[in-house]
C-alpha cells in the first residue's frame, strides 16, 4: 500500500506540473489566435501522459488484487472442501466427517481437531452441498488430503478451497489442457502444458498465457461432473485397441 501511495503521489505531481505547464502555454498567447498545430501538440502530450498514468494504475491494481488473493488462499490453507456426502438435517457435520475420514482413509482425527463444519451454497434438489471443513492443524489437513485417492469410486470426493480467482483459472486449464493435466497444489494450480512440462498458475491470465504457448491442445472437452471408474477407463481402451487392430487387418 506503501507503494501504491507513493505511486499515486508522483503520478499526481506529474500532471500537475503538466498541466499547470499547458495552462502557463495558454495564459502567455493571451488574445493571440492559438495555431492548430500547437494545440495538436500539447494534446498529444496531454494523451501520452494519461494513457501511461491510467497502465501505471491497472498495474498498481493487479499488484494488489494479487496479494489481497494470495492472503486470502493463505487463510484457507487449512480448509477442505468434501463433495457427495448426502445431506441429513439430523446428523453432527463434524462427526460425520471424522467417521468418513475413519472409515474410507483410515485417518482418525478426533472432533476437537476440527475447528467447523458446515455446508456451502444453497440447498438444490438431487445434489449435497459441499462440505467446509476447517483443521486446527495444516498436519491434519495434508494427511487427508494426501489420502484423498482412497476415496476413488466412493462417490465422494475431497477439493481445495481456491479463492474465486484461482478457482476460474483451474475451470479454464480444465476446459483446455484436460482432466487429467490439471490438478490443484497447496492453493496454487497445477498444468502440464503440451511439450509436457510442468506450470503453476494462480490467474485466468496466467492459463491464457499457456494457452497461447500451446494452442493446440484439448479443446471442447466435455469435463465429467467425477473421475469415471477404472473400469470405464479400462473397457474404453480396451475399445478403442480393438478398432486400431481392424483397422490394421483391413
Amino acid at each position: 500500500m506503501e507503494s501504491l501511495q507513493q505511486s499515486m503521489e508522483q503520478m499526481m505531481e506529474n500532471f500537475n506540473t503538466r498541466m499547470a505547464a499547458f495552462q502557463d502555454g495558454l495564459d502567455k498567447a493571451g488574445a493571440s489566435p492559438v495555431s492548430l498545430a500547437s494545440l495538436a501538440s500539447d494534446f498529444s502530450r496531454f494523451k501520452s501522459l494519461i494513457g501511461e498514468t491510467l497502465r501505471n494504475l491497472q498495474q498498481q491494481v493487479r499488484v494488489i488484487a494479487q496479494q489481497q488473493d494470495r492472503l486470502e488462499m493463505n487463510s484457507r490453507r487449512k480448509i477442505l472442501l468434501l463433495h457427495g456426502i448426502c445431506e441429513n438435517s439430523d446428523s453432527n457435520l463434524t462427526v460425520e466427517v471424522t467417521k468418513i475420514l475413519a472409515e474410507k482413509l483410515k485417518i482418525s482425527i478426533p472432533t476437537n481437531r476440527i475447528s467447523r463444519t458446515h455446508r456451502m451454497g444453497r440447498i438444490t434438489s438431487g445434489k449435497p452441498r459441499p462440505i467446509l471443513v476447517k483443521f486446527h492443524s495444516i498436519e491434519d489437513r495434508n494427511k487427508v488430503w494426501m489420502a484423498k485417492t482412497g476415496l476413488k469410486s466412493s462417490g465422494i470426493t475431497i477439493s481445495e478451497f481456491l479463492t474465486k480467482v484461482r478457482h476460474e483459472a483451474f475451470m479454464n486449464a480444465r476446459k483446455h489442457f484436460g482432466v487429467s493435466k490439471c490438478w490443484s497444489h497447496n492453493g496454487a494450480v497445477m498444468i502440464i502444458g503440451a511439450n509436457g512440462q510442468k506450470h503453476r498458475v494462480c490467474s485466468v491470465g496466467e492459463v491464457n498465457r499457456l494457452i497461447n504457448l500451446s494452442p493446440i491442445a484439448t479443446k471442447n472437452v466435455t469435463i465429467p461432473a467425477a473421475n469415471p471408474p477404472a473400469s470405464a477407463l479400462k473397457t474404453s481402451e480396451t475399445a478403442g485397441l480393438t478398432r486400431s487392430k481392424r483397422f490394421v487387418k483391413k
